[in-house]
């Protein structure tokens, strides 16, 4: 049962992967008629709207100032690639798909943990660590025949593996920036990367695309803001589970907006993926 102390901050958490799912639907639902470029340059660029205001509260007017920007521009570089290539999948996947690949992320970063933080990795991990990717590879059903649909799990696998590096540069230097801090210059650096990108690749949009382009990022910006908060005021037991969330939104979100519903193997991957979850973060709250 949660402390009551934890109660507010998890359902913020919460509320940030409905923010961040939501943000996804949004660039599937639009990037039927846009080039993918541009609307994750716009929403890169609006999400800086609450990151902005969040970052100024918790740092001040001055946050930019003794900054390791050397550690800002490996990580934003990394974190940049992570979100296209993620999103370039959303295009082409259904949701129920795109998350139980993408949730091997954790996974690589454990792996990744072992061999350059030097943390342990006993038998329940890798236990979990095969269950997990076990549950990835049932999830996208590599045996189908739709190429399209597996060049789209291989994007999202792809942006996988950045964000496990890109949250293994965060963990080797942590003391060289906050979270809100690295937030925010991960999205200046992909605002400028994409502004330089998309002039190969630009369309006139109208007026409701590009307020429903603007909604996307505010309520990203918004999903990363709630993310960085669970992640501070949680154990990371509690939080880690919050981020798991994701799997039943992308269900439900496939299912209302798009009239996708999961096959038979999507649920199956779902179920181990989560197990898997489940097992690392009981066994972290017992070493606890």
């Amino acid at each position: 049962m949660l402390s009551r102390s934890y109660i507010f901050p998890f359902f913020i958490s919460l509320s940030g992967y409905v923010f961040m799912v939501s943000m996804d639907t949004i660039i599937k639902v639009l990037g039927s008629n846009y080039p993918i470029l541009q609307l994750l340059f716009l929403n890169a660029l609006f999400s800086l709207i609450p990151l902005t205001f969040f970052i100024i509260k918790n740092h001040g007017v001055h946050f930019y100032l003794n900054q390791n920007y050397k550690f800002q521009l490996i990580r934003g570089i990394v974190h940049t690639l992570g979100f296209l290539f993620v999103l370039m999948g959303v295009l082409k996947l259904p949701l129920s798909v795109v998350y139980p690949v993408l949730f091997s992320s954790p996974l690589m970063l454990l792996i990744m943990s072992h061999f350059f933080l030097n943390e342990n990795i006993n038998i329940i991990r890798i236990s979990a660590i095969i269950l997990g990717f076990f549950g990835v590879l049932i999830s996208a059903e590599p045996f189908g025949s739709n190429v399209v649909s597996i060049m789209g799990i291989l994007l999202v696998f792809v942006g996988a593996f950045c964000i496990a590096l890109t949250n293994l540069i965060t963990r080797k230097y942590s003391a060289l920036s906050s979270s809100f801090s690295a937030s925010f210059f991960s999205m200046v650096i992909s605002v400028i990367a994409f502004l330089f990108a998309m002039k190969f690749s630009f369309m006139p949009m109208t007026f409701e695309d590009l307020m429903l382009s603007m909604f996307g990022g505010i309520i990203a910006g918004l999903g990363i803001s709630s993310i960085v908060y669970g992640s501070r005021m949680l154990p990371a037991s509690i939080y880690g589970m919050t981020s798991y969330f994701q799997l039943i939104y992308g269900v439900i979100f496939g299912w209302f907006i798009f009239q996708q519903l999961p096959t038979t193997f999507n649920y199956i991957g779902i179920i181990l993926v989560f197990s898997a979850g489940i097992i690392l973060f009981a066994f972290d709250k017992q070493k606890a």
